[in-house]
């Protein structure tokens, strides 16, 4: 396969609503799932391409020619992927208390640092997480007067997330052909300006490409770049007895029975509203749970794209493709 890894470096706060809960207004997550830049880049697509475009993109994604991680963290150089979920492992091998909470809060952590992790739980090497980098930004609480066919003016609160200097999001993305990875990027580019997430309206959301992106489709290519690099392309190609989503999504129907087999695994909420000019009203979608990024699994498992909508202008597709890294 060939891989492009973006990173996103934000020009205004970002407004991300969790899923966690139905009101989702006043709090926003740091990062976003792989649903939520899929919809918007079918947005993006629908605008500038027409509806062929963001017909191209579900085709492209159904037939799993075009893959996305969630984003995820980086700080200056370091790019950060989900901690794995181990809990059962924790309780058993750290003694500190205070080791067990900071695993607990400890979300994201260096590429280069996975491995390790994984030898720290089994009794190889050393590894401590009050040693990881966490301080990517800072959350905080907009204060807005909604008036719009109102009789009085209502107060509400917007959360947002607002990233350090030198901190930002990447995510990867793969495609059976480069040629599809040129055309989604321009897609991302376009993104950047009209930006992601929640009131988008209120210029929230807005971002630039960090730097050259960058592609590989082999190891040869890797070696352009750094370590980081070369250890994320062997844990996306090569076979392993384990895998660590990157990608919060849901086994196909046929899959799950199979898939959760000696899982770890936790559930992420996804919801949310339809966002597409054919729809006259705000309409809601279906709610799921998801098998959220740094799940682990004996085997990898297709996923497919689930219609999340009926009855509407046309059909509301959430996308729920998984990539996966390979952990020993």
């Amino acid at each position: 396969m060939n891989y492009c890894l973006c990173k996103l470096k934000f020009l205004t706060p970002l407004h991300t609503g969790d899923s966690e809960r139905a009101k989702s207004l006043d709090g926003s997550s740091m990062c976003f799932c792989a649903d939520t830049l899929f919809s918007a880049l079918c947005c993006i697509a629908d605008s500038h391409r027409g509806a062929e475009g963001a017909a191209e993109l579900c085709r492209l994604a159904e037939r799993g020619d075009l893959l996305f991680s969630d984003t995820m963290p980086f700080h200056h150089d370091t790019l950060f992927v989900p901690r794995p979920v181990l809990l059962p492992v924790e309780k058993r091998v750290v003694s500190d208390v205070s080791d067990i909470k900071a695993f607990k809060n400890l979300k994201y952590i260096p590429v280069e640092q996975l491995p390790k992790l994984v030898s720290y739980f089994n009794g190889v090497s050393d590894f401590s997480p009050k040693d990881i980098f966490t301080d990517f930004g800072k959350s905080e609480a907009r204060e807005r007067v909604a008036i719009a066919g109102l009789d009085q003016p209502s107060p509400y609160t917007v959360g947002t997330f607002s990233f350090n200097e030198d901190c930002g999001l990447y995510f990867i993305m793969s495609a059976a052909d480069e040629s599809i990875l040129d055309s989604v990027l321009d897609l991302v580019k376009l993104l950047g300006v009209s930006g992601v997430g929640g009131k988008v309206s209120s210029g929230l959301g807005k971002f630039t490409l960090a730097e050259d992106e960058m592609f590989f489709s082999s190891l040869d290519d890797c070696f352009c770049f750094d370590n980081q690099i070369i250890l994320l392309w062997e844990m996306l190609e090569n076979d392993y007895i384990q895998y660590m989503s990157i990608t919060s999504s849901l086994p196909a129907d046929g899959e799950l029975d199979e898939a959760i087999n000696g899982a770890f695994y936790t559930l992420k909420r996804r919801g949310g509203f339809v966002q597409s000019a054919s729809f006259n009203t705000a309409a809601k979608k279906q709610t799921q749970f998801f098998l959220a990024a740094g799940s682990l699994f004996s085997q990898k498992y297709h996923g497919e794209l689930f219609n999340v909508y009926n009855g509407g202008a046309h059909k509301v597709y959430r996308y729920s493709k998984p990539l996966f890294l390979g952990v020993k």
